[in-house]
């Protein structure tokens, strides 16, 4: 069998069935309408999986005018383990494969001239910060796609997270607890191109005033340096809570605080964006914003799969997808607000009075 050494074809497959090629590819691609016995069947699919063959994506197309092949796209700079992307990548994957669709995920910095793969596919589904070429290339080929987590081009479904509830349920929280000046870590310049940032930053300055509180400075810059803003906005500003874009900057602040020697939350309440490693496993675990990635990636994928079975169906939709509030022990009320006992000097200290300095002699 040295004629075997190479990558195994369909000829191979064949030869060894005692059929043609034909039948081969018909069997392995499930058509039913076809003169086979149910053994013959069965002996093409075990001298396939035994010799490791499987059918040519680019040949198989070819021939039919739906592949079920289904292409994600994203910033060749996205890590995939990070943030709510490993969620949403299950989700998405979740129902596609019920659906029965093949999947293949582009990361690829391509070219302007090959901004997309050669094989033909049935639909995209967009993540976060895909290539422009990529985008208008899907739209002059008239690939359908839905964005999720991201709002580009003319796509047939939007499906995002609901930041404007997310954000003012932080900020009811820090209310209900007695802040009445809190801090805004704004996201990184990286960022600004995002929905998210100005949906959150939006939503923060409304609700900010209509519950009568205030910002400290240093809410409408870009965050840089985390030792810069704590002694501007906590130490200097007298902000009293903090809430983070994301989680990357909350774990960076907590790691200042700790070099600033301050503690969360008797020095200041913290809450991030992002529900995700590593925050609840923090000193102190972080209180957070939390969206579904999973549920983001079903409802986009079921949109897909909507919009290929029936492309007038729910064209331009956009559906907001809700966001919670985890509560953990990052927050808790101002230190203005706790009650100071004899037994303690407001920074976790007993007192030294002359009574007990007498009783220690």
């Amino acid at each position: 069998m040295g004629w075997l050494a190479k990558r195994p074809t369909i000829t191979d497959v064949a030869r060894l069935c005692g059929v043609t090629p034909a039948t081969v590819s018909r069997v392995l691609n499930a058509k039913e309408h076809f003169s086979a016995s149910q053994a013959v069947r069965e002996k093409i699919v075990s001298t396939a999986a035994r010799l490791g063959y499987v059918p040519d994506v680019a040949a198989r197309n070819l021939n039919r005018r739906v592949t079920r092949i289904i292409g994600l796209f994203a910033s060749p700079q996205t890590h995939l383990a990070e943030g709510i992307n490993e969620s949403l990548l299950e989700g998405i994957t979740e129902v596609l494969r019920a659906g029965g669709y093949d999947i293949f995920f582009e990361l690829g910095a391509g070219t302007q001239d090959n901004p997309l793969p050669f094989w033909r596919f049935d639909g995209a589904v967009l993540m976060q910060a895909p290539r422009h070429e990529t985008v208008a290339e899907l739209e002059r080929r008239r690939v359908p796609f839905v964005c999720i987590n991201e709002r580009v081009g003319n796509a047939a479904a939007f499906v995002l997270a609901d930041d404007t509830m997310g954000t003012n349920r932080a900020l009811e929280h820090l209310f209900q607890l007695g802040h009445r000046r809190i801090g805004y870590a704004n996201a990184r310049a990286t960022y600004f191109s995002h929905y998210s940032v100005t949906e959150r930053y939006a939503t923060l300055l409304a609700g900010v005033r209509k519950r009568g509180m205030q910002l400290a400075d240093g809410h409408d810059v870009p965050f840089s340096s985390p030792y810069d803003f704590l002694q501007q906005v906590v130490v200097a500003g007298r902000a009293t809570a903090v809430i983070t874009y994301d989680h990357h900057i909350a774990v960076m602040l907590v790691g200042a605080a700790h070099g600033l020697g301050r503690r969360i939350p008797h020095d200041f309440s913290l809450i991030c964006f992002n529900d995700v490693f590593p925050v609840a496993l923090l000193p102190p675990p972080l209180t957070a914003v939390a969206v579904s990635g999973r549920e983001m990636g079903r409802v986009g994928a079921d949109m897909l799969v909507k919009n290929l079975l029936d492309p007038e169906r729910g064209k331009k939709k956009e559906i907001r997808i809700p966001e919670d509030l985890v509560v953990r022990g990052s927050t808790a009320p101002p230190p203005s607000a706790k009650p100071r006992g004899p037994a303690s000097d407001g920074a976790g200290r007993m007192p030294t009075t002359a009574a007990s300095a007498s009783a220690k002699q």
